[in-house]
């Protein structure tokens, strides 16, 4: 039995760090106060700056901690008791019933059926919910629940009404559940309770409350959503209309001492974000009023441009008040650039409110025993070199709950505080699943099939019956059945008992969505002793009934036709195993600066042998050359004593004075050699390469005299050298902020650090800067401190590099004052060039060797800028510090430790389990052309022109796509061939073809957003026939071509917006495939209209069933004819 961890709170922090802690062999007790998990990252409809569909690519995380064998979820559940018990804690947690059993399918006939209505609070009352509902259609634990204060059925005053129970046909139902008190023994805690929303009616001048048509920017976003109150159109809540203009004021209860002094830190970017999204609806007037724009993060800056170049109106200034007047609104506001207060009128105002502790931190923070800051976010400390530890021992802290952040830096705090908890653990498990198949796959080809009912929603619809009796008939089937609910425990039974008395080799469920209940039907099938990789779902019910409601009579023929798909791939399934890599539990970290000293002494405290490699003579990097660190105020040195002595006595081992110069193998397996001749064999390598000082030229050169950057001040300090100058004057954004290079985010809290301490020397100092971006905690309170002291801050045109825009002569510096609108001379004995970084080009070599990918700026990318900011695109190579993007000191710790929680996972097995859907080569067919290897991802696929090819299996995520590269069928993607996926062609198109399309969808958003199209009961005509791929990357030109040839109307690909890929943009190959087919197609005289490319995210379910009626209309104009002649030009053609 393992050590368990407790963590406390679901959203996307929590999750990440349970995530990072189980996959590492942790037992997780996860606790979450609501009925789901997934936190505000579920509400948003967009994230910057990629404008990744946010519930897309958090669902999938969601869905993970909901299966994963080592957490425990606990939903409507609180913490109310911690005591210390040894190296323990003793934690009590109380949890209110759901008053549904896990067995729920989540049909929906029990809504529909309840007749309390009640405001939605995920759509912040902009719609309405049931009294049992489920919050989210992506809801973990997804069985619904009953809000039992509103229910009729509300003790202790019953008022009988058992309509749900009537209509539920699982009896999953059960209001005699009582509260739970749940006693857990944990080593570590930690504390991931996000933040909560200003409550900005406690600004009277901005009327909220007052105007329907005034919103925060998270109810904006609701609308913005696809899911929410209004189907992702944007209009006025007064009358349903459109706007025309709309305000977007930022800081609303921040940095304001009224409220809140602090930065809220996210809120500029997510209001461009939403500023972008507004005008790509066709409202073209969009101002944000701002005081500074704080685009400090990779990527915001030119997200930032973005705005600006596609209309986004950004005035400097801050809102005086919002006016109601009739259907309209006036904002009276600040022009600062313009020196003057003006007034316009909008449709709509959106008040972008700032981030705060949740309500009930406090209670916790009193139980947990550890204490708040003054703003009453979690307070933290610097304990072992780590800046996510509380006050109290053993009890950690991450994401918004410690002070607001984005998501990226919650998720990387989320796997630092995970990699602290790891030290506190010492036994570690992963709970297997006894498997014995006692059913052989080979011989005779024996599938079942059950058909279910779904109550009505199935049958209700379709002729379950008559589907069941035409199943039996198919060739291979040697059973057929209709179940009521197939899903529900007694009948996944039942199907078990099936399976062994009539030795079923094959399964095929007729039901809801393979990716909400596959899992349910391949435990089934283990139990029976068949292999789980020869099971098949058609989803009859999201894809057909729900979806053809109006058409039974087709819907019952779509639904035959979809069993006939799932049959004819069933009886070509093989049996798949988890594939088995071995590792070496070593791990190597390059570089030994902070981060890479917090990576490595975290590994050796978890017990993993480690190796560091620093180039120079000492460890610390850039840290060395530090007099304090903004905005802690905590002494460099002292920092880095502690962080040296937990690195040596934690057991690493230290190699200085030498370089990695060359490093090849793959994940688990890597061999690095060293400048000094060693030669290393590990599993997982941490890149923590750091980055260089920019180094200013021409105008700006330093001179060794009264130009000099801001190191080199910082050095003045720490040696407490003497520093005569009387006027100082700071440039911001020197190498930063130009072309492709964006913010250095530490610069702005440096440079204020630094003007404090000369002021208080009394100097005189400027600051020339672009925008001030104190964004973390306690540096807007430094900047405030600043400006008190007499720090005089001077605004130059942000278009302009410092170069272009400031001019050094004659002991002064000439500079236009963007707020006076005129040229400025200021007197100047120093210049401080506050300069940021720049990628490290002496790693070159490695990166080349290990296939690394860089940015834009040239710094390492890394795999998701949201969920995935410390993983590289190379499996087992993880990124830390300054080598992916410019941060601070303490960023760039917690980045260190979430490598380490990452690498932890990994080297904590000796093998590693891989899903079984890696290609299998003919090298018999292959002939070595490398195209394969050309277009995979991930570098799993190498070899030598016309002489060798390699698939390092460690690598491949399944995706398929070189599968479909492969001219001469040499590889082969297991669970969905080519001979699978024709055959589902072939048994769609058997009859009446002229009248179908068949659709390729991805498995992860367009066939999410087909599956939330049947949720939300979207009516679209039943002309598409859908063949589920995991990318549409794995769709070939031959694929596409068998489906005209066999009398396709139309063929649609479909799958996730190319910023959203789960496969590092595969899909643009779909992209260029797709137009390699139609200049077939219009080679050969056939209409390329007929083959349509189609991007679509999991929550754009209109935008899904617009398409199929879409692609409807299309087939309607297509005369039989047509697709006679087009069958005989592609078939002839062959002959």
């Amino acid at each position: 039995m393992s050590d368990e961890v407790l963590v406390i709170g679901g959203g996307i922090a929590g999750i990440q760090c349970s995530l990072d802690l189980a996959n590492a062999g942790v037992k997780v007790v996860l606790v979450e106060k609501t009925p789901t998990i997934g936190g505000k990252m579920a509400i948003l409809d967009k994230n910057f700056p990629t404008l990744d569909c946010s519930i897309c690519i958090e669902a999938p995380k969601m869905s993970e901690v909901g299966k994963h064998p080592n957490i425990e979820l606990l939903t409507l559940a609180e913490v109310v008791n911690v005591e210390k018990n040894g190296e323990d804690y003793i934690v009590e947690i109380y949890q209110k019933p759901r008053y549904v059993t896990d067995e729920c399918s989540r049909c929906g006939l029990c809504v529909d059926a309840c007749p309390v209505l009640l405001k939605n609070e995920f759509d912040y009352g902009m719609a309405a919910r049931k009294a049992i509902y489920t919050p989210i259609p992506q809801s973990e634990p997804g069985a619904y629940v009953i809000d039992i204060d509103n229910c009729l059925n509300k003790p202790p005053n019953y008022l009988p009404c058992d309509r749900c129970i009537q209509v539920c046909g699982p009896k999953c139902i059960d209001f005699f559940m009582k509260p739970k008190m749940i006693k857990k023994k944990v080593k570590a805690i930690v504390v991931a309770t996000g933040f909560e929303v200003f409550d900005v009616t406690k600004i009277p001048d901005y009327s909220y409350g007052l105007h329907p048509d005034i919103l925060t920017s998270m109810e904006y976003e609701r609308l913005l959503q696809s899911t929410g109150p209004s189907g992702g159109e944007i209009i006025k809540p007064s009358n349903g209309r459109h706007p025309e203009n709309i305000c977007f004021i930022l800081c609303v209860g921040s940095r304001d001492p009224r409220y809140n002094k602090y930065c809220s830190r996210f809120c500029c970017m997510y209001t461009i974000k939403e500023a972008v999204q507004t005008v790509e609806h066709g409202i073209k007037n969009v101002d944000i009023l701002y005081m500074d724009i704080r685009a400090y993060g990779k990527g915001f800056d030119g997200f930032y441009k973005r705005a600006k170049d596609e209309g986004v109106r950004f005035i400097k200034g801050r809102a005086a008040r919002v006016i109601p007047d009739g259907d309209k609104l006036k904002v009276r506001y600040e022009n600062i650039g313009e020196g003057r207060m003006e007034e316009k009128e909008y449709d709509m105002v959106v008040l972008a409110a700032a981030a705060e502790p949740p309500p009930d931190l406090a209670k916790l923070a009193n139980i947990l025993g550890i204490e708040l800051d003054e703003d009453g976010f979690i307070k933290t400390r610097p304990w072992r070199g780590k800046m996510i530890a509380t006050t109290r021992e053993g009890i950690f802290v991450c994401g918004s709950a410690s002070g607001p952040k984005d998501i990226a830096d919650s998720v990387t705090e989320a796997g630092a505080a995970a990699s602290a908890a790891l030290e506190y653990v010492k036994k570690k498990t992963w709970p297997k699943l006894e498997f014995e198949e006692t059913i052989p796959a080979e011989g005779e080809t024996r599938v079942g099939v059950f058909i279910c009912h779904c109550g009505t929603n199935i049958a209700g619809v379709a002729d379950v019956k008559w589907l069941a009796q035409e199943a039996a008939k198919i060739p291979g089937v040697v059973h057929s059945e209709d179940l009521r609910f197939a899903c529900a425990g007694v009948y996944t039974k039942y199907i078990e008992q099936v399976i062994r008395e009539k030795n079923i080799n094959r399964l095929v469920v007729a039901a809801c969505s393979p990716r909400t209940h596959l899992p349910v039907f391949t435990d089934a099938a283990i139990r029976a002793g068949l292999n789980p990789y020869l099971v098949e779902m058609a989803n009859i019910r999201n894809l057909d009934t729900w979806v053809h409601a109006g058409y039974p009579k087709e819907a019952t023929e779509k639904a035959l036709d979809m069993i006939k798909m799932a049959v004819a791939k069933a009886k070509l399934l093989k049996p798949l195993y988890v594939v088995k890599l071995p590792v070496t539990r070593r791990a190597l970290v390059i570089g030994g600066g902070v981060a890479g000293m917090a990576a490595a002494a975290s590994l050796a405290r978890q017990g993993f042998e480690t190796y560091l490699v620093e180039k120079e003579d000492r460890l610390g990097g850039l840290i060395r050359h530090l007099d304090v660190i903004a905005p802690e105020g905590i002494r460099a040195q002292d920092l880095l004593y502690e962080m040296e002595r937990e690195v040596y006595s934690s057991g690493v081992k230290v190699i200085l004075n030498a370089k990695v110069e060359s490093v090849s193998g793959y994940i688990g397996n890597f061999i690095a050699n060293l400048s000094n001749g060693e030669k290393l064999e590990v599993g997982a390598i941490i890149m923590a390469t750091g980055a260089k000082v920019y180094q200013p030229q021409g105008t700006f050169q330093m001179n060794g005299g009264n130009i000099i950057t801001s190191f080199d001040l910082e050095q003045i300090f720490k040696n407490n050298n003497d520093l005569n100058a009387k006027n100082v004057v700071f440039i911001s954004c020197v190498g930063s902020r130009y072309d492709s290079k964006g913010c250095s985010r530490f610069c702005c809290q440096v440079m204020i650090k630094q003007a404090i301490k000369l002021r208080e020397m009394g100097k005189n100092v400027f600051i020339l800067y672009k925008d001030i971006r104190t964004y973390s905690r306690k540096a807007e309170e430094l900047y405030e401190k600043a400006r008190a002291l007499g720090v005089r801050f001077v605004k130059y045109d942000p278009e302009k590099k410092p170069e272009e825009a400031i001019k050094i002569e004659n002991g002064l510096v000439y500079v236009k004052d963007e707020l006076l609108g005129e040229e400025i001379g200021i007197p100047a004995d120093l210049v401080v060039l506050n300069v940021g970084l720049v990628p490290n080009d002496e790693i070159n070599p490695i990166v080349e060797q290990l296939k690394l990918s860089r940015d834009e700026a040239g710094f390492l990318l890394e795999l998701h800028p949201k969920l995935g900011p410390v993983e590289s695109m190379v499996g087992g190579v993880f990124l830390a510090g300054t080598s992916q993007n410019p941060k601070d000191v303490r960023e760039a710790i917690s980045q260190g430790l979430a490598a380490a929680a990452k690498a932890a996972a990994l080297l904590a097995k000796d093998t590693i389990d891989k899903e079984p859907l890696v290609p299998r080569i003919n090298y018999d067919k292959c002939t070595y052309c490398q195209r394969c290897a050309q277009v995979c991802t991930f570098s799993a696929l190498r070899g030598e022109l016309r002489k060798s090819l390699e698939l390092i299996s460690a690598l491949c995520q399944g995706c398929g796509n070189c599968s479909a590269e492969c001219m001469v069928g040499a590889i082969e993607a297991p669970g969905f061939t080519d001979e699978q996926i024709i055959a589902q062609i072939d048994a769609a198109l058997e009859d009446r073809p002229n009248e179908k399309a068949i659709v390729f969808t991805c498995n992860w958003c367009s066939y999410a957003g087909a599956d939330q199209a049947g949720i939300e009961k979207l009516q679209y005509p039943p002309s598409s026939r859908v063949i589920r791929t995991m990318c549409s990357a794995r769709v070939s030109q031959k694929l596409i071509l068998r489906a005209f040839e066999k009398g396709a109307a139309v063929v649609a690909v479909t799958g996730c917006w190319p910023q959203d890929c789960h496969y590092n943009y595969a899909n643009l190959n779909t992209e260029r495939r797709v137009k390699q087919v139609k200049k077939i197609l219009e080679a050969r005289g056939i209409n390329p209209e007929r083959l349509i490319l189609h991007w679509n995210s999991a929550a754009e379910s209109k935008r899904w069933a617009a398409k199929m009626k879409e692609i409807d209309e299309l087939i309607k104009k297509i005369p039989r004819e047509e697709i006679i002649e087009s069958i005989q030009k592609l078939v002839g053609g062959k002959k």
